[in-house]
């Protein structure tokens, strides 16, 4: 029953509503810090890029981009894809339906069109099913046809709670402090192995992730 109701489009822009305005009162409510945004401010004009961030903190990332290229996310084609979807365009966030896989991604053409046009794509690489913080193959291959940089992104938040999903999800609160950190850019090399350019992408991930826990406190 109830996910013959999440079904319904009504029902997902009506919860898209409601994340949104829950999202905006969290934001207008808290103090914000952003570090090391200089990284987006030199490449955006210059490179294509795609921005990485943990799908248990994929709610916070529109107010993390302030900047005047598009910036567009890639979000499952599952019905609470659908419902992030409408929740981000409150923010005037484009998305790109698709998901990822181990040996490929959907929606690849949208990703490379996007990419030609200047936009930002934004990637949740451990989504949408997992495993927690593991990249997908798929996703690097999208990198190594394009050429494009990889910029990891993480945000947290002082009060906040875990839920018991496979991605240990981010639930965050109003009143709180939060803080964004974006990590160094990262080029695709061919020297390597793309297993080697995967460990590169998490290592620096889960660094700039810890680091936003840190400073959140």
């Amino acid at each position: 029953m109830i996910k013959k109701v999440l079904q319904n489009k009504l029902t997902q822009k009506f919860l898209g509503w409601i994340i949104s305005f829950y999202l905006k009162f969290c934001f207008q409510s808290s103090l914000w810090y952003v570090k090391n945004d200089e990284v987006i401010n030199n490449l955006i004009t210059k490179k294509k890029v795609l921005v990485f961030f943990w799908h248990n903190r994929l709610l916070m990332a529109p107010f993390c981009w302030k900047y005047k290229n598009k910036f567009k996310m890639l979000i499952s084609q599952h019905h609470d894809g659908r419902i992030i979807s409408y929740a981000v365009s409150h923010f005037g966030i484009e998305t790109i339906q698709g998901s990822s896989s181990k040996s490929k991604i959907s929606s690849t053409k949208s990703i490379l069109k996007e990419l030609e046009r200047s936009s930002v794509v934004g990637i949740t690489p451990d989504g949408p099913r997992g495993p927690k913080e593991k990249i997908k193959e798929g996703i690097i291959s999208i990198q190594k046809k394009t050429n494009a940089i990889i910029i990891p992104l993480s945000y947290s938040a002082r009060f906040k709670i875990k839920f018991n999903s496979w991605d240990n999800f981010i639930f965050i609160f109003p009143f709180n402090k939060f803080v964004a950190v974006w990590g160094n850019p990262i080029t695709y090399n061919s020297k390597e192995s793309i297993l080697k350019n995967i460990q590169r992408v998490e290592s620096e991930l889960k660094r700039v992730t810890k680091l936003s826990d840190n400073l959140s406190k």
